[in-house]
C-alpha cells in the first residue's frame, strides 16, 4: 500500500475591509471596523448599522471582483516564494456567490455590458486569474451559498491527494451588492449594531466584502522546493441538513464536524480551537453550539472558539477561507483571536467558549466551520504538521441510472439490471416553505423517479453520499425580481421568499430537504458545472468515501437573463445519475458501463479547440477509442476531426446529454468505449473516458 499525497499551506492573500494583506487582516481581528453606508447604492431606507467594504480600492466598479481577486492571489503567491514557472503548473477553484451583481442595471436592468458579458457571470474572475497567470491545472468554480469556500477547500485537497495536481490556488471573492443587503434585510439577519456572535442578545451580522486566497501543495512539491509550511490540511467533512432552505439544524452540522475529524483520523479532544460560522444569527448560532456540544464533548467550561464575522462581518461565499486564513495564521503566531462585541453569553451556547482578548493557542488542531442557505455545511481541520495517509483502496465506478424531468415529463432510465425501470417515482416530503419553483421541482422530480428505481441498498447509499449539481444560469430571475422590486417599490417591495430561492445552490437543497438526502450537496458553475459535478462524484465513490452518489445538473430558460438572436436553446431541465461501485453483482452484457478516468485542462474565456482535445484524450486513454463526442465546441471546429458534434443548446444539463448519448451506445453493446468532452466559454474542459465494466464476481 502507498502513501497518499497530504497537503499542506504554503501561502496566504487577503484584501478585506481591515485592509490589504495578511497583517492587516491578522492585527485588524483584535479590533475590528467600523460600519459605514455603502458606496455604490444608497441603503438609507433598509435601517441597517451599515456595510464593511474593503477601503482604498480605487477603479472602474466593473471590475472590483477581479481586482480584489488580483490582490489576494498575487500576495498569496508572494508569501509562498512561488515563481511564475511552477504557478503555471498549478489549478484554481474559486468560491463566489454575489461576483456579478455589483453591477444590477447590466446583470438584471436591461442595460447593455459595458465590458462585455464576462464581469456578469461569478466564473468570471476565476477565467481572469487562470489566464493572467497562465495556469495548465484543474479549474473549478463552486457557488454553495455561505459553504462555498470551505467547499473549494476540499475540492482542491481532493485534486491534490489523487495526484490530479501538486499545487493548488484555493479562492474566493464576494463583494457588496444591493440586491443581496437588500436580500439579507428582508430576512431579518442584519444586525443594527455590531456583530457579537453568541451573545444573549444577538441580533445579526454586518454584510462585508473581500477575497482571500490560500495556496495548497503537496507535502512533497513543498519539500523539492524548499517552502516553509505555515499549517496542513488534516481532514474535511461535509453534509446537508435535509431539514430546511434557511433555519440551520445542529443534526446536520453534527455530520459535517464527525466526518471532518474521520477524514482527519482526529479524536474530539485534538480539537484545541473551533473557528465558527457564527453569523450572530440567533438561530444559526445555536445550532453550530450544539452541533460541538454533540460532536466534541466540550465540558463545562466550552471548547475555546472564535468567529471572524465579529471583526470582519460576513464575506458570504468568502466567509469559510477568511475563517481558515484566521486558523492557519492563529497556528503559525500560536495565538487566537477574539470575538469581538459586549454582551452575556447567551447559556444555550455553552457548548463552546468565545475567545476575549489575547489568547495563546491551545495545543491541538483548529477545527474551521462553515455553513450556508439551505443547509449546506462543509468542516475542515487544520493542524499544524502533515499527517500520514494510506492511499485508498479503490473500486470501479458504475453508472447506474438517470432520472430526467423536461417540460414534457419526467423519466428514469437504467443500465444497471438491478435498476427497475417500472417502479414508481418517489414524491418525497411536501416543501412549503417557500414553495419549491420551477428548477426546484425540476431537480427534485429528477431524483425522484430515479431513488424509486434503485434498490434500497443503492437508494440508502445515495441519500447518505450526497447530490452534487452543476448549473450555468442559476436561480437568477429571482434576483432580477428583486432588483425589479427595490427599482419600484423599495425595500419593502423584497419578498424574502425570493432571497431565500436565490442561491445557486437551492434547487439541490431544496432536493435534500424533499428526499432526505443527507449527505455533501454542492453546486458547480459553468457550461461545464454538471459534467465536474459527475467527475468529482466518481472520485468519492472510488475511494469508498460514499458508498454511493447522485450527480447532475439543473437549468430553466427565465434564468438566463440575456438572450441573443444566435443563443443556442435553453430548454427547462434536469439530469441526475447515480453513481455506485458494482456491489449487485456482476453487470450483464450490454447493461451498463464504468466511468474509467477523466481530465480536466484550465478555466478559459473560450472553447477548447480540437487539437487540444485530441492531446487530452492521448493522456486519458492512451489508444483512441472509436467513439468521440464533444459538445461546446466554436462552430468552426464542431466538424473538425473525428468528434462527433452534438445539437448546440445552452446549460450545464445540455453538456451531459452527450455523456447520456455514450453511456447508452456502450450499455447497448454498440461500442465498448468512448471520450466525451465537454467544453465552452467562460468554463474549464472536461474529458471522460467510458467503457464496458469487466465481469466481475458478486459484491
Amino acid at each position: 500500500m502507498t502513501d497518499e499525497p497530504t497537503v499542506v499551506i504554503t501561502g496566504l492573500g487577503c484584501v478585506s475591509p481591515l485592509g490589504s494583506g495578511v497583517e492587516h487582516f491578522w492585527k485588524g481581528l483584535f479590533t475590528g471596523c467600523e460600519p459605514h453606508p455603502p458606496t455604490g447604492f444608497d441603503a438609507t431606507a433598509m435601517r441597517v448599522a451599515g456595510v464593511f467594504e474593503v477601503p482604498d480600492q480605487d477603479g472602474p466598479r466593473e471590475d472590483r471582483p477581479v481586482r480584489l481577486l488580483r490582490g489576494a492571489v498575487l500576495e498569496a503567491i508572494a508569501r509562498a516564494g512561488l515563481d511564475s514557472a511552477r504557478i503555471q503548473g498549478g489549478g484554481l477553484v474559486l468560491a463566489s456567490t454575489s461576483a456579478g451583481w455589483h453591477l444590477p442595471e447590466q446583470a438584471f436592468g436591461g442595460q447593455e455590458p459595458t465590458s462585455g458579458h464576462g464581469p456578469l457571470r461569478k466564473e468570471w474572475p476565476a477565467v481572469v486569474a487562470a489566464e493572467e497567470l497562465g495556469l495548465t491545472g484543474p479549474c473549478a468554480v463552486l457557488s454553495s451559498a455561505c459553504a462555498s469556500s470551505t467547499g473549494a477547500v476540499a475540492w482542491a485537497t481532493e485534486r491534490i491527494r489523487e495526484g490530479e495536481a501538486e499545487l493548488m490556488l484555493v479562492a474566493a471573492v464576494d463583494v457588496v451588492t444591493e440586491v443581496v443587503l437588500a436580500g439579507f434585510r428582508s430576512m431579518r439577519l442584519l444586525t443594527q449594531r455590531r456583530c457579537r456572535p453568541f451573545a444573549a442578545d444577538r441580533d445579526g451580522f454586518v454584510l462585508a466584502e473581500g477575497a482571500a486566497v490560500v495556496v495548497l501543495e503537496s507535502a512533497g512539491h513543498a519539500a523539492r522546493r524548499g517552502a516553509a509550511i505555515q499549517a496542513a490540511v488534516t481532514g474535511w467533512g461535509a453534509s446537508s441538513d435535509a431539514g430546511h432552505l434557511t433555519t440551520p439544524a445542529a443534526e446536520g452540522i453534527a455530520r459535517s464536524l464527525r466526518a471532518a475529524l474521520a477524514d482527519a483520523a482526529c479524536r474530539p479532544g485534538d480539537i484545541g480551537v473551533f473557528h465558527a460560522h457564527a453569523t450572530a444569527s440567533p438561530a444559526s448560532d445555536l445550532a453550530e453550539a450544539r452541533a460541538v456540544g454533540e460532536v466534541l464533548s466540550p465540558g463545562p467550561s466550552g471548547l475555546l472558539a472564535t468567529a471572524v464575522k465579529s471583526a470582519i462581518g460576513h464575506t458570504e461565499g468568502a466567509a469559510g477561507l477568511f475563517t481558515l486564513a484566521a486558523a492557519v495564521e492563529g497556528l503559525s503566531r500560536d495565538e487566537v483571536p477574539p470575538v469581538l462585541g459586549d454582551g452575556t453569553q447567551d447559556p444555550a451556547t455553552a457548548a463552546v467558549q468565545p475567545s476575549r482578548g489575547r489568547r495563546v493557542h491551545p495545543a491541538g488542531s483548529a477545527l474551521v466551520h462553515a455553513s450556508g442557505f439551505g443547509g449546506a455545511n462543509c468542516t475542515v481541520v487544520i493542524g499544524r504538521t502533515p499527517n500520514l495517509r494510506r492511499a485508498p483502496d479503490t473500486v470501479p465506478v458504475h453508472l447506474i441510472a438517470a432520472g430526467r424531468a423536461r417540460a414534457d415529463g419526467v423519466e428514469a432510465v437504467g443500465w444497471h439490471p438491478a435498476f427497475d425501470e417500472r417502479a414508481a417515482p418517489l414524491p418525497g416530503r411536501q416543501l412549503t416553505t417557500p414553495r419549491p419553483d420551477h428548477t426546484c421541482q425540476l431537480l427534485a422530480a429528477s431524483v425522484g423517479a430515479l431513488l424509486g428505481g434503485l434498490p434500497e441498498e443503492w437508494r440508502s447509499g445515495c441519500l447518505n453520499g450526497g447530490l452534487l449539481i452543476g448549473t450555468e444560469f442559476g436561480q437568477q430571475h429571482h434576483h432580477a425580481r428583486m432588483h425589479a422590486a427595490l427599482r419600484a417599490r423599495g425595500i419593502r417591495g423584497v419578498d424574502p421568499l425570493d432571497f431565500a430561492l436565490s442561491t445557486f445552490n437551492t434547487p439541490a437543497s431544496a432536493t435534500s430537504v424533499i428526499h432526505g438526502i443527507r449527505g455533501r450537496t454542492e453546486t458547480y458553475l459553468g457550461a461545464t458545472g454538471a459534467v465536474e459535478a459527475l467527475v468529482s462524484g466518481a472520485r468519492s465513490v472510488r475511494i469508498g468515501q460514499v458508498p454511493a452518489i447522485l450527480v447532475g445538473g439543473y437549468e430553466a430558460p427565465e434564468n438566463r437573463l440575456r438572450v441573443t438572436p444566435d443563443s443556442p436553446p435553453l430548454p427547462a431541465a434536469a439530469t441526475v445519475i447515480a453513481l455506485a461501485p458494482p456491489t449487485h453483482g456482476a453487470p450483464q452484457a450490454g447493461t451498463s458501463a464504468e466511468l474509467a478516468g477523466h481530465i480536466r485542462l484550465p478555466i478559459a474565456s473560450r472553447p477548447a479547440g480540437p487539437k487540444a482535445l485530441d492531446a487530452a484524450v492521448k493522456r486519458l486513454c492512451g489508444q483512441r477509442p472509436a467513439l468521440l463526442i464533444a459538445s461546446g465546441l466554436d462552430e468552426p471546429d464542431a466538424e473538425a476531426g473525428q468528434w462527433t458534434g452534438v445539437e448546440p443548446a445552452a446549460g450545464a444539463v445540455a453538456a451531459l446529454d452527450a455523456h447520456l448519448l455514450a453511456i447508452r451506445r456502450i450499455a447497448d453493446g454498440e461500442a465498448e468505449e468512448a471520450v466525451v468532452a465537454t467544453t465552452g466559454p467562460y468554463c474549464a474542459t472536461i474529458l471522460v473516458h467510458y467503457r464496458r465494466p469487466a465481469e466481475r464476481g458478486a459484491g
